[in-house]
């Protein structure tokens, strides 16, 4: 008898650690601007090689993967990332934009009620801003959410939390609900390189700092009644960097310190304006 294929026993590993009565976001990623094969899995088929996003057959094969995801999690909303899709270059973007509009279209005829959208990271959008945000805002009418992901320490210190009223500046005239996919705040002074070769950045994260930007955030969520709000670190991750540091992209240190508990558990202030909101009565957003 056959085991249960790598990929098929981390859905099962997944699926099952969500709590009982838990809501699922399911974010798919179709690569960084060429396709990106699942987790552990079998090499791209001959077919599929060297074919762009709006070929036929990837059409068709990312569809397939999609509808078996959805089939599979039951989610209650599905993202479809594309945070690095625009910056692989216009060509990608302009193929992928083809891709999404015929995913978004067949899998609405199938599950009209959820929720699909593609998701961007605001921080680069903001910096960006011009064509890029032009370019997102054209993708709004197959996307169900105003979906973005943000970490305020890649913005300069001026505008960490203006970024956040920026968003709602652009996107209101969209009438669509609001999600913040990931995020979270430095909150411990770090330095690293984004590649070999590279300057040394520096980020000057406080707890006082994490505070004030999640103050901020779950303040406009409330007030514009975000359809939700996903905290991407819960606690410091310094043991786990330790194992895997070596191997690993030296910018993933980034993440490392951004936890609502520190590296030994201890609450940081930001974690009790989080239990403040989630004690609040719960309203759907529309």
């Amino acid at each position: 008898m056959m085991d249960t294929p790598p990929s098929k026993r981390t859905w099962k590993g997944k699926k099952s650690a969500t709590p009982p009565g838990g809501k699922v976001y399911l974010a798919i990623s179709p690569g960084r601007g060429d396709m990106q094969l699942a987790e552990k899995a079998l090499p791209l088929p001959n077919e599929l090689k060297g074919k762009a996003y709006d070929d036929p057959l990837v059409k068709k094969a990312f569809l397939s993967y999609c509808q078996r995801s959805i089939e599979f999690f039951k989610p209650d909303y599905l993202g479809i990332e594309v945070n690095e899709i625009y910056s692989a270059g216009p060509g990608k973007w302009t193929d992928y934009v083809e891709l999404h509009k015929h995913v978004y279209e067949q899998l609405k005829k199938e599950h009209k009620g959820l929720p699909i959208f593609a998701s961007f990271t605001l921080h680069n959008m903001f910096k960006q801003r011009g064509k890029m945000l032009t370019e997102f805002q054209s993708l709004m009418p197959y996307n169900d959410l105003v979906a973005v992901s943000y970490y305020p320490f890649f913005v300069d210190d001026k505008d960490r939390l203006t970024a956040l009223d920026w968003l709602t500046e652009n996107f209101d005239s969209f009438q669509k609900p609001y999600a913040m996919v990931e995020t979270n705040d430095a909150a411990e002074r770090f330095s690293f390189r984004w590649a070999t070769g590279q300057p040394l950045l520096t980020i000057e994260g406080t707890p006082a700092r994490q505070l004030r930007y999640n103050e901020k955030l779950l303040a406009l969520a409330q007030k514009r009644n975000f359809a939700f709000v996903v905290c991407f670190i819960h606690q410091d991750y310094d043991a786990l960097w330790e194992r895997i540091k070596a191997g690993a992209p030296g910018f993933f240190v980034a993440w490392r310190d951004c936890g609502l508990l520190d590296e030994a558990g201890k609450p940081r202030p930001a974690l009790k304006v989080w239990k403040n909101y989630l004690d609040l009565p719960f309203k759907a957003a529309k």
